[in-house]
């Protein structure tokens, strides 16, 4: 009877294969095209009634097009409400930033994870000996490297 043979506990487990890194091409139109399905999810659940349909981003600039039967009668009091309008976009934008940011203890966590995450890992140095650099081609490989 043969003994269960064990693995020699001085070789390392093969390392699992590398990701496969999109080039930025590949990038941009997996960007584009998740960015597009989640519109026309968006908009399937609008059609539905699922979600009620957003108001329209009136600006100064499309005042004029979007509302135009009310815009005609009193044009500054519709100019107006834009300007509101477009200031209330403005606050709930930087009110979302705020929410996202970090907190200070946050941060702080982050960079000490980091910092421990670094000094994980090895350092590999290869050491050189050069007797001689008045050959231009060796200087130049030192300065390079």
């Amino acid at each position: 009877e043969h003994p269960v043979p064990i693995e020699p506990p001085s070789e390392a487990p093969e390392p699992p294969p590398l990701p496969m890194f999109l080039t930025k091409k590949e990038r941009k139109k997996l960007r584009r095209r998740t960015r597009m399905e989640r519109e026309l999810q968006r908009q399937e659940m609008v059609a539905r009634g699922f979600i009620k349909a957003p108001e329209p981003k009136v600006k100064i600039s499309n005042m004029m097009r979007v509302l135009s039967a009310d815009a005609s009668a009193d044009p500054t009091k519709i100019e107006a409400e834009v300007k509101k309008q477009m200031a209330l976009r403005l606050k709930n934008h930087n009110e979302r930033n705020q929410a996202r940011k970090k907190t200070a203890s946050e941060k702080r966590e982050k960079k000490l994870e980091k910092l421990a995450k670094e000094t994980e890992v090895e350092t590999t140095v290869h050491l050189y000996k050069v007797n001689d650099l008045t050959n231009k081609q060796n200087r130049y490989k030192v300065d390079v490297n």
